[in-house]
């Protein structure tokens, strides 16, 4: 079964992996349109509006969001939705719409995880997970846990945060690094921090173990403000947030990424233990071996099996490494990164897909 229309939908503004899935299928060949809420791609991340071959904004009342998108699959002769969730309340609605072409349900968070969910919005949950004709997962340990509570569909595939090609600092333009003037370990670490208690984002302590082993700590928080719990801190430095590709070639000056999280809190948070999100492939990109929390199960088997860094905690195994075992670790690193990429990985998406229409049409 022919396809080349696909519609992704995301009831907010679209997030970045919503926009390398789509650019990765746009260089495959296959016309990728997007029914969204709020900002466009540009307007989100600086990138992404070229990606697509229309962009189109939700309606302003909810009730006529499905009359909407029928609209545009007759319009643009979509062969495909493709639901990106959170929330998941517009993805259940299409899926008991029976729009007549397939749907597919790419689960970014299991929202149980993470909020208090109405009776309503539990419901839109499930329906999305078993009743979908198709579903994306994260990782597999995630999709074993959301199967704990949902009789999941066998037509499923798990599909990572990987990173675009073009996001791959060349070795040749990898800055000096740091620590051979200061003659300590730097580190890094991208992404939001908070300093509220309860947040899992709160990694105060984290970085304050990091510091007693008299390593050098620089931030780079997702928003420009000011962070007195991780600024008191010695050896700590916070910078500017930064455009995304000069930021990469930016932490290439450091020696290891940091992906970490409030260890108190994460290691009880099935949403947190087996999430794997963008930093860990930001890191890849600029050359960086990774430092991973132990109790990060899925980040910490993929640092580990592909000898891309190591377990945090174990700080004498880094911390004493002489410079051609760590230039070793780089080289492997250099090696082996490119599978990782949307690009390399694009195809099983696109697979999956296609079975998913042949699915769809033996049963009809």
């Amino acid at each position: 079964m022919k396809f080349q229309n696909i519609l992704f939908v995301q009831d907010s503004s679209p997030c970045i992996r919503t926009i390398k899935i789509a650019t990765a299928l746009y260089y495959e060949g296959l016309n990728i349109h997007l029914a969204h809420r709020n900002k466009t791609p540009d307007e989100a991340y600086g990138y992404g509006n070229s990606s697509f071959k229309s962009i189109s904004i939700l309606p302003k009342y909810r009730f006529k969001d499905i009359k909407f998108i029928k609209q545009l699959i007759i319009k643009y002769n979509i062969d495909l939705v493709h639901f990106h969730n959170q929330p998941d309340q517009l993805g259940a609605k299409l899926i008991e719409s029976k729009l007549g072409i397939p749907i597919i349900y790419d689960q970014h968070d299991f929202m149980f995880f993470k909020h208090h969910l109405s009776k309503k919005e539990k419901k839109y949950e499930q329906v999305c997970n078993e009743e979908a004709n198709g579903t994306v997962y994260i990782t597999k340990t995630y999709k074993n846990e959301v199967s704990q509570y949902y009789n999941l569909i066998d037509n499923s595939i798990c599909f990572g945060n990987y990173f675009p090609q073009n996001s791959i600092l060349e070795s040749a333009d990898f800055l000096s690094k740091t620590s051979s003037l200061s003659k300590k370990l730097n580190l890094v670490y991208l992404g939001r921090i908070s300093e509220h208690k309860n947040d899992h984002r709160n990694i105060v302590n984290v970085i304050q173990n990091l510091s007693n082993r008299d390593l050098v700590i620089h931030i780079y928080p997702s928003k420009n403000k000011k962070y007195p719990s991780f600024s008191q801190i010695s050896n700590v430095v916070i910078h500017d947030k930064l455009p995304y590709n000069k930021l990469i070639k930016e932490i290439s000056q450091y020696d290891f990424g940091v992906t970490a999280f409030n260890d108190e809190v994460a290691s009880k948070l099935p949403h947190i233990r087996y999430a794997f999100g963008n930093k860990t492939y930001d890191y890849l990109c600029a050359g960086l071996p990774v430092l991973v929390q132990n109790c990060l199960d899925d980040v910490l088997d993929f640092i580990t099996n592909n000898s891309f860094g190591f377990v945090m905690e174990n700080y004498d195994e880094y911390n004493n490494l002489s410079s051609s075992e760590y230039s070793n670790i780089v080289l492997n690193i250099i090696q082996s990164r490119n599978q990782f990429s949307m690009e390399n990985q694009i195809h099983r998406i696109v697979e999956f897909y296609e079975k998913t229409v042949e699915i769809f049409y033996a049963k009809t």
